[in-house]
């Protein structure tokens, strides 16, 4: 059975800055193009394999709860699983340079 994928706000804001960066300010529509189409697809494979990515043990204990990431183009995209109503959240699309630890226990 497939999981739904809910992206969170913040995680929609992050996904919207960084496509906006991309293409605004590097001048790379392209590049951004193929950000979201990666990201899209992770979606989809996030549905059916929500438990392929491994635990980001430091963000996890810093906000005491499960919490998975993966990359997709230079971005750490962190999410967690609710076996129960399989469903995955997506919480933030970050870039590989921030501060994940700090950013989430502040959105969690």
């Amino acid at each position: 059975m497939a999981y739904s994928v809910v992206i969170a706000g913040p995680a929609e804001r992050d996904l919207d800055h960084a496509l906006g960066y991309i293409a605004n300010v590097l001048a790379a529509p392209g590049a951004a193009s193929a950000l979201l189409d990666e990201f899209e697809r992770l979606l989809v494979l996030l549905a059916d394999n929500p438990s392929l990515f491994g635990v980001d043990f430091d963000v996890s204990e810093a906000v005491a709860a499960r919490v998975r990431h993966c990359m997709v183009k230079g971005y750490e995209v962190y999410y967690q699983v609710d076996e129960a109503s399989h469903r995955v959240l997506v919480l933030a699309l970050l870039h590989g340079s921030r501060d994940a630890v700090r950013i989430m226990t502040r959105r969690l």
